[in-house]
């Protein structure tokens, strides 16, 4: 069975490397100025921190429509007779509504993930797809196993500026109105509880306090080594750092990754924002 794998930017993969990696690639818009960026084509993540720190206040927007036209367009005549496709969480973007649609016009079989989340849960899913296509497992087998993993999978967002987020209109009402109140950080959720969207998890008074509640949560989660653990951070690598150890501390069978928050997720939390997410693995 032919099948593509497609993924869009808040996997943190530019075009190239997902070129590399055999996935099919679409970017998200990130608008500076007036100006438009496509993400991991002619915009990278750290150009938007520099942006960040020259205090840009970046908004952002689903691929062109164009460009979903057009790769559906070339699947159908590539012969693909099935695409898996793990865009950003429903709950924060409507690209997969619009890449339903864009595939009911060129009759092609087009099968979601809602991942309930984005960035590294995003990237692991889209590459084991691709491992379970190269397999041979039909497109049936494939959802099944990833959808599996989606039930036993979390993340765990600390921003260091929730105003960041509420002027990107990615919050719930509720995590909206903290942002009125003074020494709270929170610590905010986004999974399949919170059905793809950012919401409150727990309100605590310092960073620290935020990571160790972070990783406690985790730890109660009684994960054994079956489960690959991220770490993320927007322009703040000694904090990042500081949270691996924390998670290898207290995971020490589990792979830790530790890496950036994209440049399209990025433009709404804000620098400083620190991230923890797991999934269960999945078997290839």
């Amino acid at each position: 069975m032919k099948i593509a794998v497609v993924t869009d930017s808040g996997s943190g993969y530019t075009a190239k490397e997902a070129q590399e990696n055999g996935l099919f690639f679409l970017p998200l818009q990130v608008i500076v100025k007036d100006k438009m960026y496509l993400d991991g084509v002619d915009l990278y993540t750290e150009e938007l921190y520099e942006m960040l720190r020259n205090g840009e206040m970046p908004t952002t927007s689903m691929p062109p429509m164009g460009r979903i036209e057009e790769l559906f367009e070339k699947l159908k005549e590539e012969g693909y007779e099935a695409v898996i496709a793990v865009p950003l969480t429903a709950g924060l973007s409507s690209t997969s509504s619009v890449m339903q649609a864009a595939a009911n016009r060129h009759d092609v079989d087009l099968r979601i993930i809602n991942c309930y989340s984005t960035c590294m849960i995003q990237r692991y899913l889209a590459d084991s797809a691709k491992a379970l296509a190269d397999k041979g497992y039909d497109a049936d087998e494939i959802v099944k196993r990833l959808n599996a993993c989606v039930e036993h999978s979390d993340t765990l967002i600390i921003p260091d500026d929730l105003q960041h987020l509420k002027r990107g209109g990615r919050l719930t009402p509720l995590a909206a109105a903290l942002g009125g109140l003074l020494k709270i950080k929170p610590v905010l959720k986004l999974n399949e509880d919170s059905e793809g969207k950012i919401d409150v998890f727990d309100k605590v008074r310092t960073m620290s306090k935020a990571m160790s509640k972070a990783v406690s949560t985790f730890s109660e989660a009684n994960l054994d080594e079956n489960y690959q653990l991220f770490v993320l951070h927007s322009g703040v690598p000694e904090e990042g750092n500081k949270l691996k150890e924390m998670l290898n501390d207290s995971f020490a069978n589990n792979d830790v990754y530790c890496g950036l928050i994209s440049a399209v997720i990025s433009s709404h939390t804000g620098l400083g924002c620190l991230g923890i997410q797991y999934i269960k693995k999945i078997e290839i």
